[in-house]
């Protein structure tokens, strides 16, 4: 069993949410002021901004099986 290579632990952007322009925002500004890397400011963002969905192709697990 491996990582899910199109979310990060289970979560995507949910395009249709109302704080998606927010997140989206948040996360380019940690990324290019502050330097995180992007999965880093990912998880932070989205504790501000939960405009997240479950991953469709690991289920939400962030696991995939090989």
């Amino acid at each position: 069993m491996g990582n899910c290579r199109d979310c990060f632990d289970g979560k995507i952007y949910d395009e249709q949410h109302e704080q998606y322009e927010k997140l989206d925002r948040e996360i380019i500004r940690l990324t290019e002021v502050s330097h995180f890397s992007y999965e880093d400011a990912f998880n932070r963002a989205i504790r501000l901004y939960p405009a997240v969905k479950d991953c469709p192709e690991c289920g939400g697990t962030g696991k995939i099986n090989d």
